[in-house]
């Protein structure tokens, strides 16, 4: 089973996941609907499943099938927010972005981890949705903090794995250096030619090609291997206490 609907995750299982020590093969993705109360009419976590579907597909079709069940009203609007173990590849991106141009919701992305961090395919569609207006970010402590309390336990005291702040701000580097980033335009023909990723009706513009003008293409000579990140080094996390003042603001119903 790849899909779990207000089911909260085991302990082991988050830490599993969401620790920046150990190599994960599988996609976890925890996610949450809320409207403007606000109040979770949807939430769970699903894992991809190894050949068939990424996590996040997985996600989109539960939201998309309960969306048609519950339509908005006119003065009302939903969030998603999703809390992924590794960054949506391509094809995952332009799921999402699909999604978000029928349903109309607004979409809040934590990753805790990139996919295939060098790849141009991954890095311009990460681009092209935060151009969309998805809201991308790298977790933070505070985050997943958060994660936790809502999707494993609210009363437990959440205790970070050593080097969690480290690489927290290794992530931060690595994003804020991504959308500075000038990515060659030889990916903006290859995925003309081949698909209409993240187009929308009528719209005779490809999203690649629209970001051309923020991309430069650099002379074959002047081309270079991407430079290994330098450890940040912090002091270890023994223990975090919960924050106070810290409340469980969507709610919905409690394990036995």
């Amino acid at each position: 089973m790849t899909m779990f609907i207000k089911k909260l995750l085991s302990e082991e299982e988050f830490h599993d996941n969401f620790n920046t020590v150990d190599f994960v093969k599988k996609t976890l993705v925890c996610f949450s609907l809320e409207d403007k109360k606000p109040l979770w009419r949807l939430w769970g976590y699903a894992y991809n499943n190894p050949g068939v579907e990424h996590a996040e597909i997985i996600v989109l079709r539960e939201l998309s099938k309960f969306l048609g069940s519950n339509p908005m009203k006119k003065d009302s609007q939903y969030k998603v927010t999703l809390y992924a173990t590794y960054s949506p590849c391509l094809n995952c991106c332009e799921e999402i972005w699909k999604f978000l141009q029928k349903e109309k919701v607004i979409m809040n992305l934590n990753i805790s981890k990139f996919y295939n961090f060098y790849d141009y395919d991954n890095k311009i569609s990460l681009k092209v949705l935060r151009k969309k207006g998805v809201e991308i970010k790298t977790m933070t402590l505070e985050d997943y903090k958060a994660c936790f309390y809502l999707f494993v336990h609210p009363k437990e005291i959440f205790q970070p794995c050593e080097e969690l702040d480290a690489q927290c701000e290794r992530n931060e580097i690595d994003l804020d250096d991504l959308w500075n980033e000038e990515i060659e335009d030889d990916i903006f023909r290859r995925k003309r030619q081949n698909s209409e990723l993240f187009t929308s009706d009528g719209d005779e513009n490809n999203a690649f090609i629209r970001l051309q003008n923020d991309t430069k293409t650099p002379k074959k000579d002047e081309q270079k291997e991407p430079q290994a990140k330098i450890p940040v080094k912090l002091p270890p996390i023994k223990y975090m206490d919960r924050k106070e003042g810290v409340k469980r603001k969507l709610s919905f119903d409690e394990p036995n």
